[in-house]
């Protein structure tokens, strides 16, 4: 039987870890997964569970992998039971063995079952089908969801054993607070099995980070009263569209936000480790609609505190004047001191950059290879300086 804290008590401390709960302290977080025990400092991507981002988990070094737990938002496409074939016939070809990862099915619930030929809802679908893979499932689930949804991430973390993530909106935390108890009743897991992750969705600007703080401060501050195995603070700041930038050859720089809230919020922190960083890689808070990973060529690069994003003028034909921006970007400051031994993303940037690639690639590869390159940054980032 699980030791509960009481419904009072969890309602009052909605919500990381404490001094001496540290998750590699924590008798209840052993042998939970490597990326908790050797990193100084974890990180929690939020990726769209698509061909490109799964390919960039594909290719990550050990180094990366060691300190990272994926989310994966899984689409619902233009059918339910496609879009869950799509993510897991791309996932089983291209996520690395002996990963753990959170999947994230909160855009398919509402569409009901999505099994024709294999029946079932589809975190119980995809559950099954990571229970044959050497990769290891953390169902995602909300407070507020469905008593349905709810029983799913209860068998599926039953079945897998890692226990689970809890997104919770820090804007909305203290509503949010009053269906914890009844939701990890549903799930039947404690606390100490789950990491809670407070998303304050998308900040752009410094009027956002600053109405974003205080709730997020509160929240935080509501975490530290219970012994959730980790606590992440995530937001994004990836613009929506890139048709507002300038096209040609002067980079736009657009500023980080979601890693300048953590900052802010890290700077807050009085007592005991910082939170762990999530963000939404380089891509936008938002579900994209389906066909949307064409378009015209652009990098978009990290770099520090700043996304260097490029974004092609139309003179060549098909993609080829993607060559043209990823030999500007080789050519710049901008490009690393390992160059494209960063990450294998900077590889096949440099391969674009030299003309060895026969062609210049898709709207896919674009962001494959530019995930890779953020997902190398950040991770090195908080290994080496402890802040994204």
């Amino acid at each position: 039987m699980i030791t509960r804290f009481s419904d009072r008590c969890l309602e009052l401390a909605l919500f990381t870890p404490r001094i001496d709960r540290h998750p590699r302290n924590n008798p209840s977080g052993e042998g939970v997964r490597a990326w908790l025990l050797g990193a100084a400092m974890a990180y929690v991507p939020i990726l769209k569970g698509k061909r490109g981002e799964l390919t960039a988990l594909g290719r990550m070094t050990p180094d990366v992998r060691a300190g990272i737990l994926p989310i994966l938002e899984v689409a619902h496409g233009e059918r339910p039971q496609k879009g869950v074939e799509t993510f897991l016939t791309n996932a089983r070809s291209r996520l690395p063995t002996e990963l753990d990862v959170a999947v994230d099915c909160a855009d398919l619930w509402r569409h009901g079952a999505v099994g024709e030929v294999l029946a079932g809802r589809p975190m119980t679908w995809i559950g099954e089908e990571f229970g044959a893979w050497p990769v290891a499932l953390l169902p995602v689930f909300r407070a507020d969801d469905p008593p349905e949804a709810l029983a799913e991430v209860r068998d599926v973390q039953r079945a897998h054993g890692r226990g689970a993530v809890l997104r919770v909106d820090a804007l909305a935390a203290p509503a949010a607070a009053l269906h914890v108890p009844d939701a990890l009743r549903a799930v039947d897991l404690a606390p100490e099995q789950v990491d809670l992750v407070l998303d304050a969705g998308h900040v752009s600007g410094d009027a956002a980070v600053a109405e974003a703080l205080p709730p997020m401060l509160d929240a935080l501050h509501r975490a530290r009263r219970a012994p959730w195995r980790a606590v992440v603070v995530a937001s994004g700041a990836f613009p929506q569209t890139l048709g507002n930038l300038a096209r040609g050859d002067v980079p736009n720089r657009l500023h980080r936000w979601d890693a300048a809230l953590w900052r802010k919020v890290a700077s807050a922190t009085d007592g005991g480790p910082p939170p762990y960083f999530g963000d939404y890689g380089v891509s936008h808070t938002a579900m994209p609609p389906p066909d949307r990973r064409g378009g015209i060529p652009n990098i978009r690069y990290t770099v520090g505190e700043d996304w260097q994003v490029r974004v092609a003028r139309r003179r060549l034909p098909g993609n080829d004047d993607f060559f043209t921006i990823a030999r500007d970007l080789l050519r710049s400051e901008h490009w690393p001191p390992r160059g494209e031994d960063t990450s294998w993303g900077d590889g096949e940037l440099a391969r674009c950059a030299r003309r060895e690639r026969p062609k210049a690639g898709n709207g896919t590869d674009w962001r494959a290879w530019t995930t890779s390159h953020h997902l190398a940054v950040v991770t090195d980032s908080l290994r080496t300086m402890d802040q994204p």
